[in-house]
């Protein structure tokens, strides 16, 4: 094969020394291994200290951290299940928070985010109006704060994704995705995976990141781009 080991390793996309869950990534063989079904949510739930209410937030609440600081939620937000939020996240009306789910300092959930649970959020994160997040990891400064679908993904540190980015974590067709890597195919193992998304990407509004992205750090997606899936190298300009 003429594939670079490199491609297949998360410290490729990601500087997982910044991250306070960086353990979560301890002894993978490929980056996309952390998507398996339930390897996330196992994780958090060995880790959690849940401190959210539980249900529909009839007035505004102020909760204390693992670590004793001030975290903001306001009246109609709605957890299920068992969240941990971190110091200085604020929660606003309207978002619903599935567990099992870590959300990590000074992260930002806002008005109508629907989170369905295995989610892992660094530091400020943000996951805006309207967005849906399903099983995914966001490092630190990730984003997306309009309009958003991220399915079974990492988003990398301080990527950015723009007004109505869809992250599309499951083919139309059966079977597993596959990975493109250097002109090789590669089985990934999973039914449901979405994309890789390295330091410091952005993508335009409207784009589309098909089933099996992975994108190295530095990447610009040009808006309304469906973006196929294959690997893309460091500072790649995508535009069709």
């Amino acid at each position: 094969m003429n594939v670079s080991r490199e491609t297949y390793n998360i410290d490729h996309y990601v500087d997982t020394k910044l991250l306070w869950f960086r353990d979560l990534f301890q002894d993978l063989e490929f980056a996309w291994d952390i998507l398996s079904k339930g390897v996330k949510e196992e994780w958090i739930e060995s880790q959690i200290s849940p401190n959210t209410p539980q249900g529909l937030i009839l007035e505004d609440t102020e909760l204390r951290s693992r670590g004793g600081g001030k975290v903001y939620i306001k009246a109609g937000a709605y957890f299920e299940g068992e969240v941990e939020l971190g110091e200085g996240v604020t929660v606003e009306p309207g978002a619903y928070i599935q567990g099992p789910s870590i959300i990590g300092p000074h992260s930002q959930i806002r008005q109508s985010a629907y989170i369905r649970g295995g989610l892992i959020a660094g530091e400020h994160c943000v996951i805006g109006h309207a967005t849906e997040v399903k099983s995914s990891i966001f490092c630190n400064g990730a984003k997306a704060a309009h309009f958003a679908y991220v399915g079974d993904s990492i988003l990398g540190n301080e990527v950015n994704l723009g007004a109505g980015t869809k992250v599309s974590n499951l083919k139309i067709t059966d079977g597993e995705v596959k990975l493109r890597i250097q002109g090789d195919d590669i089985e990934s193992g999973l039914r449901k995976m979405g994309a890789i998304i390295g330091d410091g990407c952005q993508t335009g509004c409207n784009s589309v990141l098909n089933p099996g992205v992975l994108m190295a750090p530095a990447c610009l997606v040009y808006p309304n781009v469906s973006v196929a899936n294959r690997y893309y190298e460091t500072e790649s300009l995508v535009r069709r």
